[in-house]
């Protein structure tokens, strides 16, 4: 019994240490911590189980199902069912996994990065500044990340590649520029966009990577009910040109 309640135990804290580290944007160390805790407690289990083993073993009759394959197989099927339950709660309603797979917000995101997106209620309204995943407007199966660069009643303009917003420039350090040439307004919107107002319930997205983002610029605004969350953080990162792990990037910030 004392063996079952401590992998009760173990598997409470672990989901809330998991949730509470994905949530608060963790850092590699709180990712370790996490590890470290569920093997501490996986062991604690171990130990205990043959203490009671040992205390018990002059005067216990086994049953039928004293069995180590039995209890094998009635762990595997809790942490199943409990996992399934929990994945699908947390996906609807707390954070989902997203993989990157296209240069848009480089250098903010690499293609292979691995996100984690808050979706809790005060995540799904965003301000500016800030990245969210979202279904594009135009073909809600897709979902695309970008940051929220003017929410709605702002005033946006674009001239010569630099973002003004209610008239005044945004500095922007993680925004970079790839082409050096200078589109005009009147051939697409990139570098140059004339003055438009963000309407009601409304956002006004671009890609960190500039001139390779086919964002707001191009399409229109985002609907607030087509936001799904506010990216985190980064869980998991690899280079698939290098076919290496980026290790400096799991568990960083995304500002």
């Amino acid at each position: 019994m004392r063996g079952l309640i401590l992998f009760g135990i173990e598997q409470f804290l672990v989901f809330a240490f998991a949730v509470a580290a994905s949530i608060y944007t963790p850092d590699r160390y709180l990712l370790v911590l996490l590890v470290i805790i569920s093997l501490a407690f996986n062991v604690l289990c171990i130990v205990d189980a043959v203490d009671m083993a040992r205390t018990h073993k002059d005067h216990y009759e086994t049953a039928r199902y004293n069995r180590w394959f039995a209890y094998v197989g009635y762990v595997l099927v809790l942490s199943a069912g409990v996992s399934t339950v929990l994945s699908g709660a947390i996906k609807s309603y707390l954070i989902q996994a997203y993989h990157i797979p296209a240069a848009s917000m480089e250098d903010t995101l690499l293609i292979g990065d691995h996100i984690l997106v808050d979706q809790r209620t005060a995540a799904r309204e965003p301000k500016r500044g800030d990245l969210v995943v979202f279904a594009y407007p135009e073909d809600p199966s897709k979902e695309f990340v970008k940051r929220v660069v003017a929410v709605e009643g702002d005033t946006v303009e674009i001239r010569d590649k630099v973002l003004l917003v209610n008239g005044s420039s945004v500095p922007e350090p993680y925004v970079v520029h790839n082409e050096p040439t200078m589109i005009p307004a009147t051939e697409n919107p990139r570098d140059n966009l004339a003055p438009v107002i963000v309407p009601a319930g409304s956002y006004f997205t671009m890609g960190d990577n500039r001139d390779r983002s086919y964002d707001s610029r191009f399409w229109g605004f985002v609907p607030s009910e087509n936001v799904k969350g506010t990216v985190r953080s980064i869980y998991w990162s690899w280079d698939r040109t290098a076919r290496a792990v980026r290790w400096d990037r799991i568990g960083m910030k995304v500002l």
